[in-house]
Order: C-alpha cells, then structure tokens, then sequence
C-alpha cells in the first residue's frame, strides 16, 4: 500500500533536504514550497495566511497525489497547517506526524518573537542571520555546526523577511485562537497522529502533555533540538519510516 509522505515546513527554509528521504521511498516523498517561499516568492502580504496556505497545500494534493491519502509531516509552524487541512480534507488524510509541531501558543517560541517586531527588525534579524548563521542559537541554547550550519544557510536564503514577518503573524494568529486547542484535539483523536521531538528541547518547549495523551507514538532524535530536521534529517526520516509502517499495518487490519 503506498502511502506519500508529504513534508510541511515551517515559516523559515524548506524540506527539500535529500537525506530526509534516506529510508523512505524517494518517489513518494514530496515537498511542497507554501505560499512566499522558494518558486513562490513575491506572493502579496494576503495570501501569507494558515487558511490561503491551506488551499495552496490542497491545490498542490490535488495536483500531484490527486485522490490519494497521505501522510502529512508538519516541521513547527508547518503544523499549523496541516491540523486545519486535515480537519478541512479528512478523508485526504492517513496520518499526521508532528515534528516539534505548534500544538498550543507556547511552542511558537520564535514566531511570537519576530511576530510583534517592526518590518525593518525584521529585516534587521534576517540579514544578521544570514551574515553569521553560525551565532543563531536554537532553542535549546546551543549552536548549529557541520552540514546543519550549511542546511540553515540555505533555509536563510529561501524566503524575503517580509514573508518571515507576515508567517509569524499568521502562525500566531492562527495557533492564539480560542478555540486552536479543542480543534487539535478532535484532529487528534480523528486521525492518528505521531510527534517526533529533539532530544535536547527544553521539557517547557515539548508537546503539551495531552497532545502525548492523544499520539499514537512518540519519537525523541537523539543530539538534537528543535532543528532536527537540520541537525539529524536522516534519523528523522527513518522515524518516518517507521510511522509509515505503522499506518500500513493499521490499514492492513
């Protein structure tokens, strides 16, 4: 049975990282730009929106896997999305395996830092960024190195701050709302659903303890923070594996 994997990223870089693909099938792996980033920049201010990315992401389904369900992998602010499209499309959906995903306002830690910010802050950060990468601190207080220091550099690039600030806006906008929570939990306990955490995350930065409630596994990448898809992309990817043998044995039953 196949099942595509379809990779959601946050609101800075993408997930077009080869070794993300490592112990999947490649062909069925698929990594869509969202709206202001990659073959999409320059997208107006308005459609920078949760629900107009939600309707890029199903044009894209629709498009590419057009009536197949598939397994949707939000990376942070990517999570966002992929719990409103799954409760718009529900029937689109197999799985959904949420990496350091924004489950509850608390884990939006640098969209409600640049979210509030003037645009020429915004500007400010990213072209600091993008000058010395290497002084950017992750969440859990440590530096990038390595191939990971070379992947952030490369996600610095893929969008204008000016798309950083107005996802920001979105992604806490969107996961602010009253009733953010109880939509989750429904999508949860509708469709099964998989966190896979940084073994380094702050225990204040993890996944509220009734999203664990509600999982039906957990996977922590060992050495890694919040960017693990950066520091670790080819354990991610088999933890991704394994998510798609689970669904597959629960289809088989």
């Amino acid at each position: 049975m196949r099942i595509p994997v379809v990779l959601v990223h946050g609101f800075v870089g993408n997930l077009h990282l080869g070794e993300l693909r490592a112990h999947l099938d490649p062909a069925s792996v698929f990594s869509p730009d969202l709206l202001g980033y990659g073959l999409y920049r320059g997208i107006p201010e308005e459609n920078l929106t949760v629900p107009e990315q939600v309707r890029h992401l199903a044009r894209y389904l629709d498009r590419e896997l057009p009536g197949e369900r598939v397994m949707l992998v939000g990376h942070s602010a990517g999570v966002a999305i992929v719990m409103r499209y799954a409760r718009q499309f529900p029937a689109r959906v197999a799985a959904i395996v949420s990496a350091e995903g924004n489950l509850a306002p608390s884990d939006a830690f640098l969209s409600s830092r640049l979210a509030p910010m003037s645009p020429a802050d915004v500007e400010g950060w990213l072209e600091t960024a993008r000058d010395n990468p290497a002084a950017l601190m992750t969440s859990d207080g440590h530096r990038l190195t390595g191939p990971a220091l070379v992947r952030m550099t490369g996600w610095l690039a893929h969008q204008s701050a000016k798309t950083i600030h107005t996802a920001a806006r979105a992604v806490l906008a969107e996961t602010s709302r009253a009733s953010y929570e109880a939509e989750v939990r429904a999508t949860m306990a509708a469709v099964p659903t998989y966190l896979v955490s940084g073994e380094k995350t702050p225990d204040a930065m993890r996944s509220p303890a009734w999203a664990r409630d509600l999982a039906q596994g957990s996977f922590v990448i060992p050495r890694t923070g919040h960017l693990m898809v950066l520091e670790e992309p080819e354990e991610v990817s088999r933890c991704l594996s394994l998510v798609v043998d689970a669904v597959r044995a629960r289809g088989a039953r």
